[in-house]
């Protein structure tokens, strides 16, 4: 009897963490800077990796799946500036996470998240 007992036990905790790292995370947003057009993006990253998007003006969004080198158990959407400097971090803390929806709105520097990311993105000055 305790040996089934172990191999249920031993089970559960196997599908446990497997529901725990989903196989990939969609990541679906915007990022609207200035009177620029919009950038839209809609990227299935795999578990465990990072992938790095370079915006027109020389600024950079990095999106981290939990288990990736630069996130260790959350999803993580990251926004910096031409130089490198963090604009805006926003992280996911539930590490099952399979779709992360976010917009970013930046006017003259000033960085605004919204999540999830509204059907129609607010233009600046309005």
């Amino acid at each position: 009897m305790k040996a089934v007992a172990v191999m249920v036990l031993l089970t559960s905790v196997s599908l446990v963490a497997s529901a725990a790292a989903p196989e990939h995370v969609q990541f679906t947003g915007t990022v609207q800077q200035d009177l620029a057009s919009p950038v839209i993006i809609d990227l299935h990253l795999p578990s465990r990796q990072d992938a790095t998007v370079r915006l027109s003006d020389g600024s950079t969004l990095e999106l981290a799946t939990p288990g990736s080198p630069s996130s260790a158990d959350v999803v993580r959407i990251r926004l910096l500036d031409p130089t490198g400097a963090v604009m805006h971090t926003a992280t996911v803390p539930d590490a099952g996470t399979i779709s992360a929806s976010f917009a970013y709105r930046v006017c003259a520097g000033e960085v605004t998240y919204i999540s999830p990311a509204p059907a129609v993105m607010p233009a600046c000055g309005a």
